[in-house]
């Protein structure tokens, strides 16, 4: 039994040898999770925004784009995220864009639901779109634990790099630019530089 024992014990530095490489494959410098979502489409869609627009999937094509999902009845971070996210907005070049997306209102939801969405909207000084879900964006929106959440979407409809989760305004700036170097055309050529070398 002993013996059995001893076995054990020269486990345990192996296994927190594990866990801490574990750590460091999941978290950033910053200390955030990160988890990436790389390949993953984002479902395809035919909704409208909040002023009865309608919009598609297109939306995304020739930008990278940073949907943030936020729901109505979390009207105090709601109205912050979208007040930060639209200062961000502004220092965007011509490639990107901010799109809202109010996760707990249909297009068919009621008036009084759409007033108060219209109201936090534009009390956060969100000059983007704000779309409307519907039953085509369940499957993404079953996978969020949170709202504000904060994904990134390249031209071509696939989600690109970390979501961001909460009204971090310095971690959404951060990412989207990161996400927009990476597909800069000086950062393109120089990987096909390295790829001629090595």
């Amino acid at each position: 039994m002993m013996a059995f024992q001893q076995k054990k014990l020269w486990l345990l530095p192996f296994l927190a040898l594990l866990l801490l490489a574990a750590d460091a494959l999941l978290l950033g410098r910053d200390g955030a999770i990160h988890v990436e979502v790389a390949g993953a489409k984002f479902p395809a869609f035919r909704t409208e925004t909040l002023d009865g627009v309608a919009v598609t999937d297109e939306i995304f094509a020739g930008k990278t784009t940073a949907v943030c999902v936020w729901t109505v009845r979390d009207v105090e971070n709601s109205r912050a995220a979208l007040n930060h996210l639209a200062a961000i907005a502004e220092e965007l070049p011509e490639n990107a864009q901010f799109i809202g997306l109010v996760g707990d209102l249909k297009a068919e939801g009621s008036a009084d639901k759409r007033t108060t969405a219209k109201a936090i909207a534009t009390g956060g000084s969100a000059i983007f779109p704000q779309l409307l879900i519907n039953d085509e964006f369940m499957p993404f929106l079953t996978r969020l634990r949170s709202a504000p959440t904060i994904v990134f979407v390249d031209s071509a409809g696939r989600l690109v790099g970390q979501p961001v989760v909460g009204d971090e305004p310095e971690l959404v700036r951060k990412e989207f630019f990161r996400l927009l170097e990476k597909d800069s055309p000086r950062n393109l050529a120089l990987q096909k530089i390295q790829k001629a070398i090595f």
